[in-house]
């Protein structure tokens, strides 16, 4: 019976271990299966999860870009949705919190807000910030601060089909990646045809229509893909961007176009600026920003119909019909369906 009992215990040794180790074996392949690993743009290699539902977006920049991309994915904004911006965001991101922002003048990011949100991914969107080892560095720190896995994709207005390839990879709508990125291809296709032209602008974000976007700057890069020449250059302007009125009667550009409706109206009415090309020749606009800006603020993929705006008024001869492309990338990029009255309202055309 000893012998019996002997012969069992080993059997059941023998079972246990095979069995132990089997479990082993199924608990790597599920968690090889349920994570990837991505190597961002800093060079940097991200372990997070394979189907990733919950993201936070390190700014508004990143913010966009992934709602256009998979919207149910967001697990809360940049900052609090307002006004018109809740006419283009679905009802359901109205109150998502709001995590602000991890970069810019006004960083302001709330990690304790976006701990409580338990995102599976912390994505950042953009320019590179200083240097690749600063940035690979912040990113780490706030990585462990957070417990949440971050990566860095850097987007303009020259790789954005790259941009929405990657994200589509990383989530799993590689689909929906090639849609957007045909919009962004059409529309460079049709400048490309006419921005030999060089026609000259004026970009403006203050109310007194003073303070320039200058050129060579990411704040620029939309006129400057349509091919225009941004006259106000760093060694024009002050520091922060100011310029005199009389270095823009030098430059004369021969379009405008302001950020605030207070800066187009005083543009437009104040007789000091009267003597402009650009007023005298009334091409002067007022650039739509529902739910962004066209040209800028943010620097974010929605700059891409801005694409199509700007070379509908630069480039007429291209009989570009805006009011039916705003409508197009309203649905294709926010599910978002406006009509044409509410186009013409967005691009202030009524």
């Amino acid at each position: 019976m000893k012998k019996i009992s002997i012969v069992l215990l080993l059997i059941l040794c023998v079972v246990s271990s095979i069995f132990a180790q089997s479990v082993s074996e199924s608990k790597a392949v599920v968690e090889e299966v349920q994570t990837q690993t991505f190597v961002d743009d800093l060079g940097r290699e991200v372990v997070f999860p394979k189907n990733v539902t919950k993201i936070a977006p390190s700014g508004s920049n990143a913010q966009v870009i992934v709602f256009q991309m998979a919207p149910e994915k967001l697990c809360g904004l940049s900052n609090t949705l307002k006004g018109a911006e809740k006419d283009i965001y679905p009802a359901y991101t109205h109150n998502l919190p709001a995590f602000g922002t991890l970069y810019g003048k006004k960083a302001n990011l709330n990690k304790e807000t976006l701990i409580l949100a338990n995102p599976e991914l912390l994505i950042d969107v953009g320019d590179i910030k200083g240097s690749v080892d600063a940035m690979k560095k912040d990113l780490d720190t706030i990585s462990e601060q957070v417990g949440v896995p971050v990566i860095f994709l850097e987007a303009n207005m020259d790789n954005y089909p790259e941009v929405f390839k990657k994200l589509g990879g990383i989530l799993g709508c590689e689909e929906r990646a090639e849609k957007l990125a045909a919009f962004y291809n059409d529309a460079v296709k049709i400048v490309d045809q006419y921005k030999g032209e060089k026609k000259t602008v004026y970009l403006t974000s203050s109310n007194d229509g003073l303070n320039a976007v200058i050129a060579k700057k990411s704040h620029a890069q939309c006129a400057e893909k349509v091919g225009a020449t941004v006259v106000a250059t760093s060694d024009l302007a002050q520091a922060n961007g100011n310029i005199s009125l009389e270095s823009l009667y030098q430059l004369d550009p021969q379009y405008i176009f302001a950020y605030t409706e207070e800066g187009y109206n005083t543009i437009k009415t104040d007789s000091k600026w009267a003597n402009l090309s650009a007023v005298k020749n009334s091409q002067v606009y007022l650039v739509p920003n529902m739910p962004h800006g066209f040209i800028d603020s943010p620097v974010c993929s929605n700059r891409i119909i801005g694409l199509y705006y700007l070379a509908s008024i630069l480039y007429p001869q291209a009989n570009i019909d805006i009011v039916a492309k705003t409508i197009e990338f309203y649905g294709l990029y926010y599910g978002a369906t406006i009509t044409e009255a509410q186009a013409k309202e967005i691009l202030h055309l009524q």
